[in-house]
């Protein structure tokens, strides 16, 4: 497969909504409304400073400001004054009419169990249709003035009673305007400089509007994007694009809507029936996009208590057709049992809805009608996940951890308790969620890894690199020892070295079993792993270094939890067996990993393993790597968000080059797991960029400034290499090229 540079300027968000998407797309040249008078000149370069303000195009970003909307009685041409300004709140000037647009829409209230609309005034012609498509009205239609100070005015080109295919006008109706900059339109820049949406809800009559449709905040659409831009680096903000993907809003190529509720809800639950034509005619289909979550999480884009969305508990109160039926709909599969589908409305039970008057009486926060298993169908139970609800029960607690010196054999001493009980203490002898042996429902385990500086586990009798591993379950195969308190205790089989040092960590992972549909089956439950740390010969106990944010990672995955469900929220447990020293070697020897990938074995060390799993769609070299019973895992990822901002994942400043001989290479090839010697390791620094940074000249780069591809390890894992890594020297903080700049962390902040 060819490889290909990472663009660092403007990698796309998750499914390249911004280049793609139908709605309000059009021609990046400028768009007249109906009835605009004369034609468009081409536009001039922008005008000198005034004294009162500088040149537009000296901004890193421009702040724009929308300080009033008139409207002439009766519905008139609206004027709105805006003002653009810098950081310095300096006022930017010269911005031609060509390079700005406007939005303007209505907010209808819902009618018999449907959504509130929006409406745009301002549409398009599409798939030869006209008017069927929302759009933008670019200033060259109407009047545009530049005040010379920072202060702009816009007359849109027609009356809102004029435009053909916008809403009635009714002035007590709340109203919305929205801007959008491309500073890469006509010649006047050859790139865009970001600048804000600034939609404003407004009465024509005056005063602040009483009726809002205000669900998702972008700041939720970016905790996963990190700065969602739409169409072109000219959309950021979700009540912007409301403007134009609404009901009214159609694709006229294929038909299909680009609503925003609906478009949103089809692309992240990855609907296969649902294409659309954007830029150029273009067909867009969303079928292969994997949501990283459960998608029943409905408050991770809606969330509750947000003061900026009053309205975002509507996906609990307001149930409909067009909502509902985004994802519950006939997908041809024999389960699918219903199709509430806005098309179809069919219902289980053989009922056909023709309006949405009633949805709410069984799914709405008073209904009293159950499902066959007799659970009430209010859209928040239907849609809790059963089994994290259950997890809420279990707490795995950690209470000491003695004889870790080295020669000893450590004891843990540890409990499992309950949280929605007074943390009251299971006992993980006889209690069911621990006793369910059958097919591996039941697991606890608690490892012992060293040292925190890095990891190696030299010594734990598991190659290569895996930690000392105990199953406390009696029931099922294992043993521990009931201090009749609530507490149980494990003793390692095996010492820590004579040659260890440092400190060691103790974890606990695993799932208990529960029946969460009370129909006898047994379901993994999800539990968050615990660590401690202890000394070896440190005179007190050093944790691991902390470089990521689990609240980072579960912004995209919720909940995230792995290997069956055994390990889940602790990076600081998974580092333990993912350390330098792993790779899938003992998972390589059989089929179907042998026949499909082939002997050679992958590494999995955290530091590589993450950034390319991450990143494998990006640089198009999907990460494949051989799991539980030689399974295969080929990772072909589309990231949401840009795979340039560090601190989508990490704490701050923890991603700069190290400067430290304890940090361990990667293992790449293992060859004899016995001996440490004979292992091909990759340099540390150069492990982590190369994940990435994979094209000829990259690789030249890192070798010519100490990377080594091919060092070995000496007896106790640390690197031997021909060269010293001196990536600091230009990458490190403050330094010619520091990576925080190089990758423009901190600049995605349309929020």
């Amino acid at each position: 497969m060819a490889r290909r540079r990472v663009f660092w300027g403007g990698i796309a968000a998750l499914f390249l909504i911004g280049l793609i998407v139908a709605g309000c797309s059009g021609s990046d040249g400028a768009t007249g409304a109906t009835g605009a008078t004369g034609a468009t000149g081409d536009p001039g370069p922008p005008g000198p400073s005034s004294g009162n303000g500088i040149p537009v195009s000296s901004a890193e970003k421009i702040n724009v400001g929308i300080t009033d909307v008139s409207v002439p009685a009766g519905g008139g041409a609206p004027t709105v004054s805006l003002t653009l300004r810098n950081d310095l709140n300096q006022g930017l000037i010269g911005l031609p009419a060509a390079n700005i647009r406007f939005v303007i829409a209505q907010l209808t209230p819902g009618t018999n169990g449907g959504s509130s609309e929006w409406q745009s005034y301002i549409t398009r012609e599409d798939g030869g249709i006209p008017d069927i498509q929302a759009t933008t009205e670019t200033a060259t239609a109407g009047t545009y003035v530049d005040n010379g100070d920072g202060s702009y005015e816009y007359t849109f080109a027609n009356a809102l009673t004029a435009y053909p295919a916008g809403p009635t006008y009714d002035e007590n109706k709340t109203h919305r305007v929205g801007i959008e900059i491309r500073t890469n339109t006509g010649g006047f820049l050859p790139e865009n400089i970001p600048a804000d949406n600034a939609p404003l809800d407004f009465l024509p009559t005056g005063g602040a509007p009483t009726f809002e449709r205000l669900i998702v905040n972008s700041s939720d659409c970016n905790a996963c994007h990190d700065n969602l831009e739409m169409h072109g680096e000219a959309r950021f903000d979700v009540e912007y694009c409301v403007q134009c993907h609404n009901p009214s809003s159609i694709d006229g190529d294929s038909g299909n809507t680009v609503d925003m509720k609906r478009l949103v809800h089809i692309i992240h639950s990855a609907r296969p029936d649902y294409t659309i034509f954007g830029f150029g005619g273009r067909p867009h289909n969303w079928a292969d996009v994997v949501w990283p979550q459960d998608i029943r999480n409905c408050e991770t884009c809606h969330q509750e208590g947000n003061t900026d969305t009053p309205q975002s508990s509507n996906w609990r109160l307001v149930a409909n057709r067009a909502a509902c039926g985004t994802c519950h709909y006939d997908d041809g599969t024999p389960d699918s049992g219903h199709d509430f589908a806005i098309e179809n409305g069919m219902h289980p039970g053989g009922f056909q809805f023709t309006d949405d008057t009633q949805c709410i009486s069984c799914h709405g926060p008073d209904g009293t009608v159950t499902d066959p298993e007799g659970r009430l169908v209010q859209t928040p139970i239907v849609h809790e996940i059963l089994e994290k609800t259950a997890g809420e029960a279990f707490s795995y607690n950690i209470l000491s951890v003695t004889g870790t010196a080295q020669s000893e054999f450590p004891v843990i001493t540890f409990s499992v308790t309950d949280p929605t009980n007074g943390d009251a203490a299971y006992n993980i002898h006889t209690d069911t969620p621990f006793t369910v042996c059958a097919g591996g429902a039941s697991r606890l385990a608690v490892n012992v890894a060293w040292s925190t500086t890095d990891y190696a586990n030299i010594g734990s009798g598991n190659l290569p690199g895996v930690p000392i591993s105990m199953n406390p379950l009696a029931t099922c195969g294992g043993a521990s020892t009931d201090i009749g308190d609530g507490t149980f205790t494990v003793t390692s089989p095996t010492a820590i070295p004579a040659t260890a040092t440092g400190s060691m960590s103790a974890a606990m992972e695993g799932h208990p079993a529960v029946d969460v549909n009370n129909d006898g089956s047994f379901a993994r439950i999800a539990v968050t792993s615990a660590v401690f740390y202890a000394p070896i010969t440190d005179t007190e106990a050093v944790p691991r270094r902390s470089v990521v944010d689990i609240q980072k990672c579960d912004d995209c995955h919720n909940q995230l939890s792995l290997h069956g469900n055994n390990r889940t929220d602790k990076p600081e447990v998974c580092v333990t067996c993912h350390n330098p020293m792993m790779t899938d070697v003992n998972q390589r020897g059989a089929d179907p990993c042998l026949s499909d990938l082939g002997a050679d074995d992958q590494t999995i060390d955290f530091k590589h393993m993450i950034h390319r799993i991450h990143a494998s769609g990006e640089i198009g070299i999907p990460y494949e790597v051989c799991g539980f019973r030689s399974s295969v895992h080929s990772f072909d990822i589309t990231y949401p968000g840009r795979v340039n901002n560090c601190e989508g994942c990490h704490l701050a400043d923890t991603y700069y080059p190290i400067d430290s001989p304890q940090v361990f290479g990667t293992t790449f090839d293992v060859n004899d797991p016995a001996i440490l010697t004979d292992d091909r390791v990759v340099s540390p620094n150069v492990s982590v960029c190369s994940a990435c940074h994979q094209e000829t000249l990259d690789t030249e780069h890192m070798q010519q400034n100490g990377g080594d591809f091919s060092a070995t390890k000496a007896a106790d894992g640390s690197l031997v290499s021909a060269g010293v890594e001196t990536c600091a020297v230009c990458h490190g903080p403050g330094r010619t090229a520091d990576v925080k700049v190089m990758h423009g962390v901190d600049t995605f902040d349309f929020n």
